[in-house]
């Protein structure tokens, strides 16, 4: 017997009713995988492959879980491509519920919106697990292998709100981003100390080396005090450049606001990054210059010609000027820091480091 559309469109929804829309996908996903193994025999032209039973898996369905016949052949050569359809939202499903996550909402937070959209299906506990599998993959991130040569590194420290012993203190988060062979960007360590010192850059880098690193040509990194020090005894043939961002802020914040237009424009015309014939030696001359003009009205400038440190803001005119705006600041890493505390920001602080670095 053959049904009219409005008859069969009568008998599903006089089902539905009775039985609810879970039920109904249930045996039209049931119906749609037995006839998707009808056609793979059909086009198979196997005759020794034939239908062989069933055997069951489950999916999600408005809130409830399905209990789906899976068909099966008897070379076990068929998989149905409604299945992985399913299994690819079961994937979708876990990676939006870290997404979630990462964007600072807790498991709590992140299963009251899973018992909006699907129900009950999602415990705290469920999605708990799902966050543990998505650890374990930081960690896995976190320790492999490097390359054993990287041209540039960029490092730089964020701090944020950390939970420890019943209180909340800023603590710093170490990232090295690496810049390779073919000019692409790569975050290669994010390590997590209470503080940010420069023994404690030596032992990331350190880390770096255990994991394969050989070598770097050139390190760039704000103007932490000690980080000349340090840097050597890991990378000793990597040369170190202080950022000229950092060193320009510094400055101009320690002067008097009517000063701080002319004393930008005295710094922009020391540390020119686009002008092909300027060379190391110009820059220092330049900056004598500063020194005497603005020395005479604040000591910290006329001191700077004494301090062994300041050399380190004028490496990156030793190298080619196509690549010295590139190199002269950590504003790449900078960038990346920012991305870091929109995500950061929806929490006034993180319950353990574990999760600090995790969400990072």
């Amino acid at each position: 017997m053959k049904y009219m559309p409005s008859q069969i469109q009568h008998i599903m929804t006089e089902f539905i009713e009775g039985y609810g829309l879970s039920k109904f996908m249930e045996m039209v996903f049931n119906c749609l995988m037995k006839l998707e193994r009808k056609d793979f025999l059909r086009l198979s032209n196997d005759p020794s492959n034939k239908a062989n039973g069933y055997r069951f898996g489950s999916a999600i369905g408005f809130g409830k879980s399905l209990r789906l016949e899976i068909p099966r052949d008897r070379l076990g050569n068929f998989y149905p491509i409604l299945l992985t359809l399913i299994r690819n939202q079961e994937e979708e499903l876990a990676n939006l519920a870290f997404n979630l996550y990462s964007k600072g909402l807790s498991v709590r937070d992140v299963s009251d919106i899973f018992d909006n959209i699907y129900g009950k299906h999602y415990s705290k506990s469920s999605i708990s697990r799902m966050n543990q599998e998505f650890i374990e993959e930081v960690e896995e991130w976190r320790n492999r292998p490097l390359q054993k040569h990287y041209p540039i590194l960029v490092i730089d420290a964020l701090h944020s709100n950390i939970r420890r012993d019943h209180s909340v203190e800023m603590e710093a988060t170490y990232t090295i981003m690496a810049v390779q062979e073919d000019m692409s960007r790569d975050i290669i360590s994010i390590e997590h100390m209470p503080i940010e010192s420069s023994s404690g850059w030596e032992e990331v880098l350190q880390k770096l080396k255990d994991r394969g690193v050989k070598s770097a040509g050139l390190i760039i990194a704000d103007g932490l005090t000690g980080l000349e020090n340090s840097i050597p005894k890991v990378f000793p043939a990597a040369k170190f450049q202080k950022c000229v961002v950092h060193f320009k802020r510094n400055i101009l914040r320690k002067v008097r606001s009517k000063h701080k237009k002319e004393i930008g424009t005295d710094l922009k015309y020391i540390f020119s990054v686009t002008d092909p014939n300027f060379t190391y030696n110009d820059a220092k001359a330049r900056f004598k210059i500063f020194v005497d003009k603005w020395g005479k009205s604040y000591k910290f400038i006329k001191n700077l010609t004494n301090s062994i440190s300041t050399e380190y803001y004028f490496t990156y005119l030793r190298f080619d000027y196509r690549i010295r705006s590139m190199i002269y600041t950590t504003n790449w890493v900078e960038n990346l820091n920012k991305q870091y505390r929109k995500v950061l920001k929806i929490r006034n602080s993180m319950p353990t480091e574990e999760s600090y670095q995790t969400v990072i």
